[in-house]
């Protein structure tokens, strides 16, 4: 370059290094908190489809289905050939006392209608709840 031309200094081009370097710092607390929160969203999605699922599949077959929780962070549906869905979120199924169904399962009628069930699904500081009807089968999402 000759003298007099436009460019940036190798000093200029530092600084903007340095400020990038710190505006990048700062959002890595910012997006750890999206991160969780994004994986928690997907576990819930992937959690009312399988019970979507299950209460077509009773409906559809007149057979019941039962969906349950396998030990600690894995789904496990009772449909033929479904493998166990691993939950990266830590999972509670509270299921209603007179339901008659065994604990951390819930059971879906040819009719349509389940044993009923909420179902917390926590991830850091993060916490969704869904609640399984039990006239309707149908599930609503919500806050603790």
């Amino acid at each position: 370059m000759r003298a007099g031309e436009d460019g940036f200094s190798l000093v200029e081009m530092l600084v903007v290094l340095a400020i990038l370097g710190l505006a990048a710092a700062s959002a890595g607390p910012a997006l750890d908190t999206l991160v969780p929160a994004r994986r928690l969203e997907r576990t819930a999605e992937t959690l009312r489809t399988e019970i979507d699922l299950l209460r077509a599949e009773a409906i559809r077959t007149g057979r019941p289905m039962r969906l349950a929780l396998d030990g600690p962070g894995r789904l496990v549906s009772s449909r033929p050939g479904a493998p166990a869905i691993p939950l990266p979120v830590a999972l509670r199924l509270d299921v209603p006392a007179g339901a008659r169904v065994e604990p951390g399962a819930i059971r879906f009628r040819p009719d349509g209608s389940t044993s009923g069930a909420r179902v917390f699904l926590t991830l850091g500081r993060a916490a969704r709840v869904l609640t399984v009807s039990p006239l309707t089968g149908l599930v609503a999402e919500g806050m603790p």
